[in-house]
């Protein structure tokens, strides 16, 4: 039996992508979200600036995977950072970058939604 989660929509600069989303993956996201901004503060608000270790993001379904990654120490700061997200299924693998503060914001929404 399959089990179905409410349509999570990542949204980018040409367009979007939906895809079925459990309120626990989208916590795990969140946690690695706010890990992520951690290290672009910390990189940003630093006038040595101290390498930080990329964020990544994995999580698998039955027949679905997403994964995020972002190098932090290739952006100024929160407001200029992407992230590279991928969406695989048994047919169909879809990456793109994505604004790091859009990201949050359709995340939050997202969990906004389930409560």
């Amino acid at each position: 039996m399959t089990t179905h989660f409410p349509q999570f929509a990542l949204n980018f600069a040409t367009g979007s992508a939906s895809f079925s989303l459990s309120p626990e993956a989208a916590q795990q996201w969140h946690k690695a979200l706010q890990i992520l901004l951690e290290r672009l503060k910390v990189r940003s608000g630093s006038s040595r600036q101290q390498p930080q270790d990329p964020v990544e993001f994995h999580h698998s379904a039955a027949n679905f995977s997403l994964e995020m990654f972002c190098n932090p120490n290739i952006w100024v700061g929160p407001h200029a950072a992407k992230v590279l997200v991928t969406v695989k299924t048994e047919g169909l693998r879809f990456s793109t970058e994505v604004e790091f503060s859009r990201l949050q914001e359709d995340l939050s929404q997202y969990l906004e939604s389930l409560t």
